[in-house]
Order: C-alpha cells, then structure tokens, then sequence
C-alpha cells in the first residue's frame, strides 16, 4: 500500500513539473537533460507553432509516469532503462551519447578526479544508482578505478543528477558525480569539472523512444524529426551531447 502511495505521488509531483499550456505532445526525461530539451522544445514551438509539454525526474519516476499516465509520448533517457523498463516502444532514435563528470564546488581546484580521496573533500554526493544512470555510472566508476575504498565513507546518495548538482552550488557537498550536460549548465556556478574514464563505466547511449500507442501520431513524427535538425543539433552538441 505504501509503495503504491509513493508512487502515485510521485507521479503527482511530475505532473505538477510540466507546463500549465496542455501541448501537442508530452515527452518525459530524465532530469539531467532538461535544459537542452527545455531549449529545443522552445525552439521547436517558435518554429512550427506547436507545443511540447514536458515532464522530467530520475528515470524511475519517468517510467512510473509513463505506466500509470498513458500520456506520454516519447522518453528520452539511457537505453538500459528503456530496455528493462516493462513499457512497450515502437522505436527509438539516437540523441547522443552521456558523460558522466565529477563537478565541485567553488573554493576547490581538482586536477585529478583521485585527488578526492585528500582529508579536505569530505562529502562526494552522487545520484541513485537504483534510479539514475549516472549513479550506475559512479558506482562502476569508482570501483573500476580503484577509488571506492578510499571514498566509501563521504559519499552521500542523492535522488538525481540536479539534486546533486544543486548541493554543489550550495556547497553542502564538495564534489558530486553528474553528467556533462548538467556541468556545462551550472559551469559559473561551481568550482569546475573533469571528464571521468570512459573506459571505467558502461556506455550511456541517450534516445528517444516512442510509445507504441504514440507509434502513428503525426506530432510525434514532427517532433522526432525537428530533434535531428542541424538547429537541435547544435543545442545538443552545447550541453555535451
């Protein structure tokens, strides 16, 4: 029963995330990704006048809503995700390709993401491996590269990337696993940010999947195809994608 309740509202709260003007369509993404979809969508109702609500959460919630909502369109997050989410998809197409980071906070200077092991970064925060891709990507990260042991006890685990992101602006962490497109968002806002191996972490392929209901909707086709433009594109190439 508790479970349930949860997940209603959780549904609850990415509903009440989206715009008040009902759109065209509704896409769902993890919230990582929110700023460059918020600009493309922007770019996309300035271009053909239709409109694109949009929902956004750790990948948990998005599936969530998409089962319990029936409206939801199109996704857009990690191919693993999609693969094991139960949801049936009528196709997927490529965004581009996620990078997880280890962003810190201002009054730091790391050359090196194994400095974190060093006394004076005490809480590394990082999302919800069980919800978020990036936390996958942490947890494989840090044990690949040999600084779990050192780093176990400061890290903290937070629900998804922006809530990790915000605790570094707001330094009540010193460092926090996210990825790229969030970094490049919030760059003036913290200390600075370094590339973690991509050879320690599995590949995080980032698509669009449709909906199988959605599967013959015009607008769905419209949007997919706006999103391969050069003008998208470009959105998605300057948040790292």
């Amino acid at each position: 029963m508790i479970n349930h309740l949860f997940t209603a509202l959780c549904s609850l709260v990415l509903l009440c995330q989206a715009p008040l003007f009902a759109g065209d369509i509704t896409i769902a993404s993890g919230a990582g990704y929110k700023r460059p979809l918020q600009d493309i969508t922007t770019l996309y109702r300035e271009k053909t006048g239709n409109t694109v609500s949009a929902v956004f959460g750790n990948m948990h919630q998005i599936i969530s809503q998409a089962s319990l909502s029936g409206s939801i369109a199109i996704m857009i997050g990690d191919q693993k995700f999609f693969d094991r989410s139960g949801l049936d998809f009528a196709s997927f197409q490529p965004v581009g390709k996620g990078r997880l980071v280890l962003a810190w906070r201002k009054g730091l200077n790391l050359e090196r993401i194994g400095q974190i092991t060093a006394e004076d970064i005490e809480r590394i925060g990082f999302p919800d491996s069980s919800k978020a891709i990036y936390g996958s990507a942490a947890t494989q990260y840090l044990a690949n590269s040999g600084l779990m042991e050192n780093t176990a006890e400061k890290l903290l685990k937070l629900s998804t990337v922006p809530q990790v992101s915000s605790y570094i602006i707001s330094k009540e962490i010193d460092a926090g696993f996210i990825n790229l497109t969030d970094a490049i968002g919030i760059a003036e806002a913290i200390g600075g940010y370094l590339p973690a191996d991509e050879s320690l972490y599995s590949s995080i392929a980032i698509n669009a999947g449709v909906l199988k209901e959605f599967s013959n909707n015009p607008n769905v086709r419209d949007f997919l195809d706006f999103l391969d433009t050069a003008e998208a594109r470009t959105i998605l190439k300057t948040y790292g994608l």
